[in-house]
Order: C-alpha cells, then sequence, then structure tokens
C-alpha cells in the first residue's frame, strides 16, 4: 500500500510541476477576399494581354496572319468568317477568344467568352473588367441591358453575365461601328 501512495504521490507531483513550454507562432493565411481578388487581377492580366490593342495586343483592322503570330493561346476553330483560341487558367477557368473577319481579312470585331468557376469570381472580373474599361474608355455609354463603352473613334465595348444552371461567366464583345458611306 506505501508504493500505492508512493506512486500517487510522485504523479501528483510530476502534473503540478510546470514544464518548459514551447509558444507556437500561427500565421493566419491571406483572407479568400485577398486571394481571390490577387487571382482575378492575374487573369485580368492573362486576359488582357501586353495592354496594347484593344485586347491582347490586337485592334480593329488588324491582318488575321498577324494575330496568328501575336496570339499565344491553342487555335481551336478557323472558319471563314472568324479564327477561335482558347485557353485554360491555373483554376481550370476557361477562355475562349474569337476574332471575327471581314472580306479583306482583318479584324472587324472580337468576343471573349470567359467561363468562371464561382459567382463570386464571376462578380469579381466583372468588377476589375470594369474598372479597366471607364479607365480606358471613360464611363459607361449605357449600363442597361450591360454595361458599354464607346470605343473612340470607332467602336463599343459590352460585357454580358452569364448566369444559368450549367455555366457562368462573361461574354465581352467588342464591336466596330459601321463606317460612313
Amino acid at each position: 500500500m506505501k508504493i500505492y501512495y508512493f506512486i500517487l504521490a510522485l504523479l501528483i507531483i510530476a502534473c503540478s510541476n510546470p514544464q518548459k513550454t514551447e509558444t507556437v507562432e500561427v500565421l493566419n493565411p491571406p483572407s479568400p477576399k485577398a486571394a481571390t481578388s490577387s487571382n482575378v487581377q492575374k487573369l485580368l492580366r492573362t486576359i488582357m494581354g501586353t495592354g496594347e490593342g484593344l485586347l491582347r495586343g490586337i485592334q480593329f483592322g488588324d491582318a488575321i496572319a498577324d494575330v496568328k503570330k501575336k496570339e499565344k493561346a491553342e487555335l481551336f476553330e478557323e472558319e471563314d468568317s472568324h479564327v477561335g483560341y482558347s485557353f485554360d487558367t491555373d483554376n481550370f477557368e476557361t477562355v475562349d477568344i474569337i476574332y471575327e473577319k471581314d472580306k479583306q481579312n482583318r479584324v472587324s470585331g472580337i468576343g471573349l467568352d470567359v467561363y468562371m468557376n464561382t459567382d463570386s469570381s464571376n462578380d469579381s472580373l466583372l468588377n476589375e473588367l470594369s474598372k479597366q474599361f471607364t479607365a480606358q474608355y471613360g464611363k459607361p455609354v449605357s449600363e442597361a441591358p450591360m454595361p458599354t463603352w464607346e470605343i473612340k473613334p470607332n467602336g463599343k465595348v459590352s460585357i454580358k453575365v452569364v448566369k444559368n444552371k450549367l455555366d457562368r461567366g462573361l461574354e465581352v464583345r467588342y464591336t466596330q461601328s459601321s463606317k460612313a458611306i
């Protein structure tokens, strides 16, 4: 019985004797909003390209042959009316770019379809695109049914939000105004 009390006493002393403790510093990961904002800005830079031209260094009137030299995305379609390119992002979003051709085989319009994974990333990309177009072209000339900016001297760019059961994303359309006869 003495051994029992002895072991119990040792156990009590061991438990009450404080041991050296280590401090662990917990680093907080970036907030999801900050990470998403950074990802969306990176996506915007990837989509828009160099900042030259209307999109990815291309503008109205450029020869389609020049587009083929400049465009680094994968060619997925070539028709009489257009050429189409596509790429996927690191987050598995898909970007399709259609360069419309006129009779002289020059760019007459550009369509951009961006398929996003979440509603929040879709809304963030819409916000970033809107800010960029406002900085480049001024205030939108129209907000409804979709935001539209005038590209001086001869065009417009608009953004349509797509949300349905299967897809979410943005359709960006660069259209050239008809030339006066």
